[in-house]
């Protein structure tokens, strides 16, 4: 899906864009780490599925980098709004955005993504890749934490609940930061849900770009879509009968999605 030059040229970006937004003591640490793991790290993909996002060679620093632009971007939305973005800084945003996914590389002593060996499974299921089951079990963000503080490179607090719960409410166990129910333990900041909005936004951006390149999904809605609908609109039998604390104003309003134009 990328051309050598445009691999090359994204790793030395993500290269220079580390050693511009981060202060000079982890960048220390930082380069030479990634340096050290300069093939693994240019050449490893965003994801195992090819309809995920970026599943493919040089993946992760092009999906890390659109990460960056679109947090970049965001930033100035928030800000046009009226957020409140002194609870943070750009260093602390630029650094989550070009590290939330570093676990992604695995282990020191192993990666996270091997090509796969099955056939079936890549034509089949997509599943390009498959994950390496040497090393131990680890969730993406928790593994990117662990590796940054493995190797010495300090994290804020910002920086370490951005880390740790970019992939929202895709992971339950993020819900006590995203569904609090009290004010005292709300989000102090809006940073973590600027940056899942960033990644999100930067995987479905790469999944148009794969289906608009492959044609795999369907641009039309199918035929009998709605009439496939009203028929689990039925089984579900949502009525006044067996649902009283639904009004019925409530019920027309439901009906309105399943009418056909």
């Amino acid at each position: 899906m990328l051309s050598a030059e445009k691999i090359q040229s994204n790793w030395n970006r993500y290269l220079t864009e580390i050693e511009k937004n981060i202060g000079a003591e982890r960048s220390a640490i930082l380069i030479p780490f990634l340096k050290k793991y300069e093939e693994r790290m240019m050449m490893m993909p965003a994801s195992s599925k090819n309809w995920h996002h970026s599943a493919f060679a040089g993946g992760y620093c092009d999906h890390v980098l659109r990460v960056l632009d679109c947090a970049n971007s965001l930033y100035d939305v928030w800000t046009a709004q009226g957020a409140d973005t002194s609870t943070y800084t750009i260093e602390e945003m630029r650094f989550a955005a070009l590290f939330h996914d570093l676990g992604k590389m695995g282990q020191q002593e192993g990666e996270y993504y091997q090509p796969n060996d099955s056939q079936w499974h890549v034509d089949k299921l997509g599943m390009v890749y498959k994950f390496n089951t040497d090393i131990p079990a680890m969730k993406v963000p928790e593994r990117s934490l662990f590796i940054l503080q493995e190797i010495g490179c300090k994290v804020t607090q910002n920086e370490f609940i951005t880390i740790k719960i970019h992939d929202g409410l895709y992971d339950e166990s993020n819900k006590f930061y995203f569904m609090s129910g009290q004010k005292e333990t709300r989000l102090r900041t809006h940073l973590p849900l600027l940056m899942h909005q960033a990644d999100h936004m930067a995987a479905q951006i790469e999944f148009e770009q794969w289906n608009n390149n492959t044609n795999s999904v369907p641009s039309a809605k199918p035929k009998n879509a709605s009439k496939a609908d009203k028929i689990q609109r039925k089984s579900k039998a949502v009525n006044e009968a067996n649902n009283p604390n639904l009004s019925a104003a409530t019920l027309g309003v439901i009906d309105s999605f399943f009418k056909e134009d």
